[in-house]
């Protein structure tokens, strides 16, 4: 179900609660939705660390920061430890000083669940009605051990059937979590990614340069990546890879594996491991032809092919979760063939390859225009302050 802004905008106050400070991935996320619902008119008290681009902590109409403490990343353990203790805390604190004035709270990406379940069963208890934006129906990777899956899957569980509602950015992730979960009778809403756009895009050179962005993590399909590109210079492409990004912590083997078959072959690959800022991110887009993504076991949408729909790139990817929705919709592709195997993404690489540069561009160019109309962020803003509307007089869906 897709939420319509079907009527005015929600004008009481609403709290939205994350974790994250990164203006990448998740954290832009939540800082593009809050801009997003004030710029539709909404009221909108945002407790999260501070924001690491200072555009999203101007002051504005409609806008009340309750801000976090930042969790250290490069200090020793102990100080590491006790700032994350200390984001914990300050997030509970912003959350019960929302709630003063707001009823309705959306929550993306919140701390652990051992620490925020407590806190959204208190809320619930003080007549809070929890939205929750549910980003993977599945986890990424599962951090507790096998025999422990089912206390992890189990905190999932409880977390949703704390919510009120809950949303996905794709219809395949909507299947995946009814699919998967006892949710009984509360709404699972749909709302679209919104765009992440990095500027004035420039068609792209056509110098057969590819890039493969994000978290680097086995669903990914990095080693598949780097053995697909191998292939298809080997069939005589002109192709070279960009692999940017921060390996998965919870997965801490698997970039090692991948990163020694990628550095035995300079000549295919630069490697770019870390956090890429958004300046750098804009280069880096700039530079390449097409995205590369051959993700496998994952449900998601992929805010990596927002960045790609945003700014005028093709794509080579799997309709793994949300990128066969994106594909459906128009996102000019080449789709890698089941199964996503080093083989498979080789001949999708040579299919774009075989086709000019100048189409590509022209397609690419097409698709942002219609995802910045569809997915603009007040548009975005909107359907979210609709659903809290909806939740707050109890409408049915």
């Amino acid at each position: 179900m897709i939420v319509e802004n079907t009527r005015a905008p929600y004008i009481g106050p609403i709290a939205l609660y994350t974790k994250t400070g990164q203006s990448a991935g998740a954290g832009l996320f939540a800082q593009e939705l809050v801009k997003g619902m004030v710029d539709a008119g909404g009221s909108v008290l945002f407790i999260a660390p501070p924001a690491h681009d200072k555009r999203f902590e101007m002051p504005r109409r409609g806008l009340v920061r309750l801000t976090s403490r930042e969790e250290l990343t490069n200090a020793p353990r102990w100080k590491r430890a006790l700032s994350s203790i200390a984001r914990v805390a300050t997030g509970m604190l912003g959350c019960a000083r929302a709630r003063l004035r707001a009823r309705i709270l959306f929550v993306t990406i919140p701390d652990p669940l051992i620490f925020a379940l407590p806190m959204l069963a208190l809320l619930r208890l003080s007549g809070a009605r929890i939205i929750y934006v549910v980003h993977d129906p599945l986890p990424h990777a599962w951090k507790m051990p096998a025999q422990l899956r089912w206390l992890e899957n189990g905190s999932f569980a409880v977390a949703y059937r704390l919510s009120s509602a809950l949303v996905v950015l794709s219809q395949s992730a909507r299947k995946t979590l009814v699919e998967t979960y006892r949710l009984g009778k509360r709404p699972v809403v749909v709302i679209e990614h919104g765009v992440f756009v990095l500027g004035m895009p420039s068609p792209a050179p056509g110098d057969g340069r590819l890039l493969l962005f994000g978290t680097i993590r086995r669903n990914k399909g990095v080693r598949e990546a780097i053995e697909g590109v191998l292939a298809a210079r080997a069939c005589g492409a002109s192709v070279r890879l960009v692999i940017a990004g921060m390996p998965d912590p919870v997965e801490p083997d698997y970039w090692a594996d991948c990163e020694e078959l990628a550095r035995s072959h300079p000549e295919a690959f630069d490697l770019e491991i870390g956090y890429v800022t958004d300046e750098r991110l804009k280069e880096l887009v700039s530079e390449c032809d097409a995205f590369l993504m051959p993700y496998r076991d994952f449900h998601s949408q992929s805010g990596v092919a927002m960045v790609a729909a945003s700014n005028a790139r093709a794509v080579i990817a799997s309709r793994a979760g949300g990128l066969g929705d994106l594909i459906a919709d128009g996102l000019p592709a080449v789709v890698i063939a089941d199964p996503v195997v080093g083989a498979t993404v080789s001949a999708a690489i040579l299919a774009f390859a075989a086709t000019p540069v100048a189409e590509w561009n022209g397609r690419a160019a097409a698709y942002r225009d219609q995802t910045l109309k569809s997915r603009a962020w007040p548009a975005i803003g909107a359907q979210y302050l609709a659903l809290a509307a909806r939740i707050d007089e109890g409408t049915a869906f």
